[in-house]
């Protein structure tokens, strides 16, 4: 007679500065041998006070500090906020710093899901993916330094436009960064897509349900990984996206393995696709004149009021909450993260799977720490 192996559930902590984390974040697990049969996340090791900060800047001002609500997305902090006072102070945006808006957050979308396909490289062990995708994001980071003078934190949008127009040539080098990424995105599927060792350490992984999406407010790249079709770019189209023609990409409903960290990879391929699309019909029809209302370097007032506006990021609906007492400073914002639900859904996700695949996971969810501990 064979008697299984009995064993002690043991407990690990893994955390708050950990090399396989996203960011300052502890994760207590119990484990049943190298099975994970439960996990719990802390977090609360990065607060920065950041809303606080921003309510005790002048509006021209407050910009810089969102522009920190997410390192890797840092102008979709900047469009939230200019937006939710545009709607405050019904501020018309002229067409050409609308479309200028579109081609810098379309090349801030493609340059943080390039650091995603990293992330997830390295949680694989594919080195060479690695090197590949770098080399390209460089020339995405050089194009915002030819257009903001920075590579990271840009600091360029104003209310009722940007800061400046864009450079000489810029526009010209955004289509010819189209043309590369068509042809580097048949060599990111070539050296991923399908590769048997990639497909075996992420397919069935850290599946993600719509139903489970839908209950704890999973939105973006993660939930089309899911089927679930909603993106704010369509659904509330903000700064013109509603004059461009583009799909959006889902995960078939058919699918065995719906909403698993194969999936949620394969959809950021496809949507570095999609924003390559947005990208050129942007600059191909960008138009002539204002870049900007005003002048940027004008004193402003927002008149009193209440806005909640949102965005489309590269990890999901990002939403603003600003209140004007009709001063010189917000009387009150607050930003709605998407990784605050990719925080919550996890200890969901880690249940069940084995502890080497837990990088696997966190790679492929792409929690901001960041923008949701801020």
């Amino acid at each position: 007679m064979i008697e299984s192996l009995k064993t002690d559930l043991t407990q690990w902590e893994i955390g708050p500065y950990d090399h396989s984390l996203p960011g300052p974040m502890l994760l207590r697990l119990r484990l049943d041998g190298e099975l994970i049969v439960a996990g719990e996340v802390e977090t609360g090791f990065l607060h920065r006070g950041l809303e606080k900060a921003l309510e005790r800047q002048l509006w021209r001002s407050a910009i810089p500090y969102a522009d920190r609500l997410d390192p890797e997305g840092a102008l979709f902090g900047e469009l939230a906020l200019c937006l939710a006072v545009e709607e405050i102070a019904a501020l018309a945006v002229p067409p050409r710093a609308q479309s200028i808006r579109v081609i810098l957050s379309e090349l801030t979308r493609i340059s943080a899901h390039m650091g995603y396909i990293v992330r997830v490289a390295r949680a694989v062990g594919s080195e060479t993916m690695v090197h590949y995708v770098l080399r390209d994001r460089e020339k995405i980071l050089d194009l915002f330094e030819l257009a903001t003078g920075a590579r990271v934190s840009l600091n360029f949008l104003r209310f009722g436009g940007v800061q400046a127009d864009v450079t000489e040539g810029f526009i010209e080098r955004v289509l010819e960064i189209c043309e590369l990424l068509r042809i580097r995105l048949k060599e990111y599927n070539d050296l991923f897509t399908y590769n048997h060792a990639f497909i075996k350490r992420t397919r069935g992984i850290g599946t993600i349900a719509p139903e489970l999406a839908r209950a704890f407010g999973v939105t973006g790249p993660n939930a089309r990984a899911s089927g679930i079709s909603f993106d704010v770019r369509k659904e509330h189209p903000y700064s013109g996206y509603d004059f461009l023609d583009f799909e959006v990409p889902v995960g078939r409903r058919e699918s065995q393995h719906l909403g698993d960290a194969n999936h949620r990879f394969l959809l950021r391929l496809q949507e570095i696709s999609t924003s390559v699309e947005i990208l050129k019909q942007s600059a191909e029809a960008i138009t002539s004149g204002p870049f900007a209302l005003r002048k940027p370097e004008e004193s402003f007032e927002v008149p009193r009021g209440e806005a909640y506006i949102r965005i489309e990021s590269s990890r999901g609906l990002l939403g603003c909450h600003l209140v004007s007492d009709g001063g010189a400073y917000p009387e009150r914002i607050q930003f709605r993260p998407p990784s605050l639900a990719l925080l919550s859904v996890l200890p969901q996700l880690v249940r069940g799977i084995r502890i080497e695949d837990l990088p696997v996971v966190l790679a492929t969810l792409d929690i901001g720490v960041a923008e949701a501990d801020r």
